[in-house]
C-alpha cells in the first residue's frame, strides 16, 4: 500500500542542464519496491504549483531512495533548487513494475531520456540476480547522455546512441536495437518519450517479441480517484481504457495505444 511521508534531500546531482539527480533518506515505505514504480512528489513550495508531481523510481534501497529529473516545469524547477537537508513530501510506491528480471530470460532494455531511470535500476538488479540484459540508451546529443559511469559498471552489454552522431551510435535508438535482434529474441522493455516507445512496439509486433512499455499520464492524484492519466486500450479490450497510475505505468504492449 503507498504511503505519505516526509523525505530529506541528501544530494542534489546536477548531470546535465536541466538533468539532475536527488538522492533522498527516511524512504523506508519504499523498501520493496521494484524498478518501473513510481513516487509522487511535492515541495515545501506553498499553493503554487498546488499538485505534486510523478517521477519514476532510479533506485530504492535501505530507506534511500534517487530520483532522475529533467527540469521542464515550475514543479520540476522547484525541485531542481531543492538544499540539501530540504524536506519533500512522496506518496509511493505506486504503479505496477517492470517484469522481475529472470535467470532463464534475455531483456533488452530500450531508454530514451529521463526514461533511463526504472531501465538503469532493473539492470542493476538483473545483474546481480545473473539475468541477461542489455541496455540501449539514446539521446538527441551527448549531453544528454546522462550517468554513463554509472550504466557501464553495472558490465550488461550498453549501446549508446546520438542523433547527431556526438557520442556513440549514430542515429536513432531503435535502429541499434534492430541490428542486435537479428541475432536474438529477447523481451523488450521501454520507457522513453512516446515516439520512440511506439518504434520499439512496432519492431515487438513485427518480430513476435514480448514487449513491456512505461507510459506517462497527466497524474494529480498517482492513486485512481482523478482519472487524469487515461490511457487508451487495444482494440478488443473489456475497458476502453487504462489508467497509468493503478493498471500501469507498466504495460504489455498489447493492452494499450500509446500516443
Amino acid at each position: 500500500m503507498p504511503t505519505e511521508f516526509s523525505a530529506r534531500v541528501l544530494a542534489n546531482r546536477a548531470l546535465a542542464p536541466g538533468l539532475f539527480v536527488l538522492e533522498l533518506a527516511d524512504c523506508e515505505p519504499l523498501v520493496g519496491c521494484l524498478p518501473g514504480q513510481f513516487v509522487m512528489v511535492r515541495g515545501e513550495w506553498g499553493r503554487d504549483p498546488l499538485l505534486p508531481r510523478a517521477f519514476s523510481l532510479l533506485s530504492a534501497r535501505h530507506g534511500k531512495c534517487e530520483l532522475l529529473i529533467k527540469a521542464l516545469g515550475r514543479g520540476s524547477r522547484l525541485l531542481e533548487r531543492s538544499a540539501v537537508g530540504a524536506t519533500l513530501q512522496l506518496l509511493g510506491p505506486l504503479g505496477r513494475p517492470f517484469p522481475v528480471p529472470r535467470a532463464e530470460r534475455r531483456d533488452f532494455l530500450i531508454a530514451g531520456g529521463v526514461g533511463l531511470a526504472p531501465l538503469l535500476w532493473h539492470a542493476e538488479e538483473a545483474v546481480r540476480a545473473g539475468a541477461k540484459v542489455e541496455l540501449f540508451y539514446g539521446a538527441r546529443q551527448e549531453a544528454e547522455l546522462v550517468l554513463r559511469e554509472r550504466i557501464e559498471a553495472t558490465g550488461c552489454r550498453v549501446q549508446f546512441t546520438t542523433e547527431d552522431g556526438s557520442f556513440g551510435r549514430p542515429g536513432r535508438v531503435t535502429a541499434a536495437l534492430q541490428a542486435r535482434l537479428d541475432e536474438e529474441h529477447p523481451t523488450l522493455l521501454t520507457c522513453g518519450p512516446n515516439a520512440m516507445m511506439r518504434a520499439v512496439v512496432e519492431i515487438a509486433r513485427a518480430r513476435n517479441l514480448a514487449c513491456f512499455v512505461s507510459v506517462e499520464g497527466e497524474m494529480a492524484c498517482g492513486i485512481g480517484a482523478c482519472l487524469g492519466c487515461a490511457v487508451q486500450s487495444a482494440p478488443g479490450a473489456a475497458r476502453a481504457y487504462h489508467y497509468a497510475c493503478i493498471d500501469g505505468p507498466v504495460f504489455d504492449a498489447l493492452q494499450v495505444v500509446l500516443p
